[in-house]
């Protein structure tokens, strides 16, 4: 495996969810006008961090070490 290759690997290790998973905020950030309960879909995982689907109508990039988050469970 290349350096890229890890790098991306590492990334997804620390986002602790694959794309596709459901997951709602345990705490906001007035920074990005997201609060604690906020549920997003799981876009991509990048290396900057986790492109989120918001319910509330937008996409944004949130990194898994500084706004902790939770899967919900598949139904």
């Amino acid at each position: 495996m290349d350096t890229i290759g890890a790098r991306y690997l590492a990334a997804r290790l620390r986002a602790g969810v694959a794309v596709g998973t459901t997951i709602v905020l345990e705490q906001g950030s007035t920074e990005s006008g997201l609060e604690a309960g906020d549920r997003g879909v799981v876009e991509e995982i990048t290396l900057d961090g986790v492109v989120v689907g918001w319910e509330r109508g937008f996409s944004l990039r949130i990194d898994p070490e500084h706004m902790p988050y939770r899967a919900l469970a598949a139904a």
